[in-house]
């Protein structure tokens, strides 16, 4: 069962540091130990001809990117919201006239037919506008 219930889509009942705290991550978990994986050099000798070059080097075992980017850039954040199509309320129904309240045609009256599978609201409107 959930630990804070939905109030709307995408709004929780509780904040997300209350679910922490009723989750009780706070108290951290019992974790069984893991192997220590074995230490990978990060660098290795290798030998240099020559007498008075010093008969070895140390070198990376994995090179440096050839290229840097000029300028920090910032990655956006990643959403956790998924995209849900908005609850229809009840009262709406094929047949209802609705007002639009946004847009060219704010104020208009129009006829509700479906809501499409992306959430919109296909409408048809009065003969003046669509005529």
């Amino acid at each position: 069962m959930a630990r804070s219930k939905e109030i709307a889509p995408g709004v929780g009942r509780l904040s997300r540091s209350a679910v922490y705290a009723r989750r009780g991550l706070w108290k951290g978990l019992k974790k069984s130990e893991k192997p220590a994986a074995a230490e990978v050099a990060s660098t290795k000798e290798v030998p240099v001809g020559g007498e008075k070059n010093g008969q070895k080097r140390l070198v990376p075992t994995q090179k440096a990117p050839r290229f840097y980017p000029a300028e920090d850039v910032r990655q956006p954040k990643k959403s956790r919201k998924t995209p849900k199509p908005a609850k229809l309320r009840s009262s709406i129904t094929p047949g209802t006239v609705l007002i639009l309240l946004a847009g060219r045609f704010r104020g208009k009256r129009v006829v509700f037919l479906k809501q499409l599978a992306s959430g919109l609201l296909l409408v048809t409107g009065p003969y003046k506008v669509n005529g």
